[in-house]
C-alpha cells in the first residue's frame, strides 16, 4: 500500500513540475495577492474581508499564493491526477507549488530570466497561449444553421453509410522471408480464404471457424463484425466492401502485405439526427478555416523566399507533391 501511495505522490509531483511549472509560477507572482503580500497590514486587511478565493493559503518568503491560484493549478491537471489530489489531499500540491516558487526565485537570483533562450521560450509560450485562446474564441462565435446542416447531409448522404463487416485477413509472406517467418504466399492465402468462406457458408459457428483457422500473426478471422464508415478504409478495400449485399462475401483483395476478404453482415444509413453533431463540427471547421484564410490574406504576410524555400530534390529526381495520407 505504501508503494502505491508513493507512486501517486510521484505522479502528482511529475505532473506539476513538468506541466504547470512556468505558467503557475508566473500566475502566482503576478497575482494581486502576491503583489500586496510585502505589506503585512495590507495582507491582513485583505484577508479579513476578501472572498474565499482570494484567501492566502501558501507563502514562500515574500510571495503569497491564493486559494484561487492553487485551485486553478489543480483544475489544469489531468482527471487522473485530480482524482489523486482528491484522495490524498492538497498537501502534495502545496509542497510542489512551494518548490516551483523557490526554484523560480532562485532562477531570478541567478539571472536565468535574462537568458535570450529563456526569453524566447517565454515569448513563444505566450504567443501560443494567446493564439489558442483567440482560435477557440473564433470557433465559439461561428454559427451553423439547421438549414446548412440539412443541405450538407443531403449532398453527402452516401458518405455517412455504415456497414457491419466481417474481416478475414491472411498475411502475405515477405519476398525476402526466411524459413519460419510468418505469412503465406498469395495463392496459399486465397486458398485458405476459400476454405474459411466455405465453412461459414456451410453454417459452421463463426467462433468455431475462427478457432479452427486462426493462425497467430498469419491468419485472422474476426468473429465479431466491425462497423466501418464509407471512406474509412483504403480506396480499393472501401470500394469492394461497399459493393457487397448482406451476407455476401467479396473476392479476395490482394494488397501489399495481406490478402483480405470481407463478408457484409448488414449496412445502414444513419439519419440526420444521428450525424448532426458531426456535420455541425465539420461545417464549423470549414467556416473557421475560411475565416483564418481571410485573416491571413488581409494581414500582408511576407516570407523570405530564400529562407523558406523548399528543399532541393536529389540530382535526377523531382520533389514529390505533398499527398493526403492514405487511410488505414
Amino acid at each position: 500500500m505504501e508503494i502505491r501511495r508513493r507512486k501517486t505522490a510521484f505522479m502528482i509531483s511529475s505532473t506539476l513540475l513538468a506541466g504547470a511549472l512556468s505558467a503557475m509560477v508566473c500566475l502566482a507572482q503576478a497575482s494581486p495577492a502576491s503583489q500586496s503580500s510585502s505589506k503585512p497590514e495590507a495582507q491582513s486587511a485583505a484577508s479579513a474581508g476578501a472572498p474565499a478565493a482570494n484567501k492566502v493559503v501558501l507563502k514562500v518568503g515574500d510571495t503569497s499564493v491564493t486559494r484561487a491560484d492553487v485551485d486553478y493549478l489543480i483544475g489544469s491537471l489531468s482527471p487522473q491526477v485530480q482524482q489523486a489530489v482528491e484522495t490524498r489531499g492538497r498537501k502534495p500540491v502545496g509542497d510542489e507549488y512551494a518548490t516551483m516558487l523557490l526554484l523560480s526565485q532562485r532562477a531570478q537570483s541567478d539571472h536565468l530570466d535574462a537568458s535570450p533562450d529563456i526569453q524566447r521560450r517565454l515569448a513563444l509560450e505566450k504567443l501560443q497561449l494567446l493564439a489558442q485562446e483567440e482560435y477557440q474564441k473564433m470557433a465559439r462565435n461561428i454559427q451553423v444553421s439547421p438549414d446548412e446542416i440539412n443541405n450538407y447531409f443531403t449532398a453527402h448522404k452516401d458518405s455517412f453509410e455504415e456497414a457491419q463487416l466481417r474481416e478475414i485477413v491472411v498475411r502475405k509472406k515477405a519476398a525476402d522471408a526466411k524459413a519460419g517467418d510468418p505469412g503465406l504466399s498469395s495463392e496459399e492465402a486465397k486458398t485458405r480464404l476459400a476454405d474459411i468462406q466455405k465453412a461459414i457458408q456451410a453454417g459452421t459457428d463463426i467462433e468455431a471457424v475462427a478457432k479452427k483457422f486462426d493462425v497467430p500473426n498469419t491468419v485472422m478471422v474476426n468473429p465479431k463484425p466491425v462497423t466501418i464508415r464509407k471512406g474509412e478504409m483504403l480506396p480499393e478495400l472501401d470500394k469492394v466492401a461497399f459493393n457487397l449485399q448482406p451476407k455476401q462475401f467479396s473476392a479476395p483483395v490482394d494488397t501489399a502485405r495481406a490478402v483480405v476478404m470481407f463478408q457484409m453482415v448488414s449496412r445502414q444509413q444513419p439519419d440526420l439526427n444521428t450525424v448532426t453533431p458531426e456535420i455541425e463540427n465539420t461545417l464549423r471547421q470549414q467556416k473557421l478555416q475560411v475565416a483564418m484564410d481571410d485573416m491571413k490574406a488581409k494581414a500582408n504576410i511576407w516570407m523570405d523566399p530564400e529562407y523558406f524555400k523548399a528543399p532541393e530534390a536529389p540530382s535526377g529526381e523531382t520533389a514529390p507533391a505533398p499527398k493526403t495520407p492514405a487511410k488505414p
